[in-house]
């Protein structure tokens, strides 16, 4: 979804991660934020044909229905974390395809995630073509409009806003704090402060971000846990087993529940034979 820089391609499929699991969540978000499209009314539009033509999809494509009863128009969101200097021709074929797909406006964005300054062209003007479409930079908008978000999915997404001059370490410890306050279990508390780390590696905070985590006061409390009644270690095992299903690394296992990775990695052994047995 969200493309790195390409000289570390490798860590493109991070962010991309993170995005895929929470793409109605941030994607609402943004919407409500940053574009103030009223999208109570919304149908899926499928892209199967667009992704033969083009070999991918678009990060977001809707079909808006506007409660005032003007006429349907599609809604395109690009996120981008580089500046692609093919980006205008993109969304030129990507309005294109959907207008000639679906007959429909198109209205298109490309917010931009990326830590270096924006320097993307938004528009195409050539002898009998003249083509716009907006770019939003991130930055542009303060942290706080992600931080007092109600669910965690948005409030990650506040690492990449503008701290106004605050220390990154407080910001980093108020995300943190309101990650805790919303999360429903210690599990997801877990699953999004790994995330967090994930994208704040785009705002050059990831070392900052593993320190404020390792910081925090113990992420799980398994005495509140009903594993907890079969006893602390099945409790502890269990959260390690159900990280381990989310995609967490031992390391970062590690650093939220303080437990020796000698522990985790023992555990992780254990969780693949089971996962081996089931299949």
């Amino acid at each position: 979804m969200a493309k790195k820089i390409k000289k570390t391609p490798t860590t493109t499929g991070q962010y991309d991660k993170v995005f895929k699991e929470n793409a109605e969540e941030i994607y609402e978000s943004l919407i409500k934020s940053l574009f103030a499209i009223d999208t109570s009314k919304a149908e899926n539009i499928e892209q199967s044909d667009l992704q033969y033509t083009i070999e991918r999809k678009a990060d977001f494509l809707k079909k808006i229905l506007p409660t005032d009863n003007t006429p349907a128009y599609a809604l395109h969101i690009e996120i981008q974390s580089d500046n692609d200097t093919e980006m205008n021709w993109r969304m030129l074929v990507y309005r294109s395809l959907v207008g000639k797909k679906y007959n429909l406006r198109t209205a298109q964005f490309v917010v931009y995630i990326g830590n270096d300054a924006l320097a993307m062209a938004s528009h195409i003007t050539e002898e009998k073509l003249e083509f716009l479409y907006e770019i939003i930079d991130i930055r542009r908008y303060g942290y706080e409009e992600f931080l007092h978000a109600s669910s965690p999915e948005e409030v990650i997404l506040a690492i990449l806003g503008n701290f106004h001059g605050e220390e990154p370490q407080t910001v980093i410890e108020k995300i943190l704090q309101r990650l805790q306050q919303l999360a429903k279990t210690q599990l997801a508390v877990g699953k999004y402060t790994m995330q967090l780390e994930v994208i704040s590696e785009l705002r050059k905070l990831r070392q900052e971000t593993k320190t404020q985590i390792h910081n925090m006061p113990v992420v799980f409390d398994y005495t509140k846990t009903t594993a907890y009644e079969k006893g602390e270690a099945k409790a502890k095992k269990d959260h390690t087993f159900g990280m381990l299903d989310e995609g967490l690394k031992p390391e970062a296992i590690t650093r939220i529940t303080k437990l020796p990775l000698e522990t985790i990695q023992v555990w992780q052994k254990e969780w693949e034979n089971e996962r081996t047995k089931s299949v």
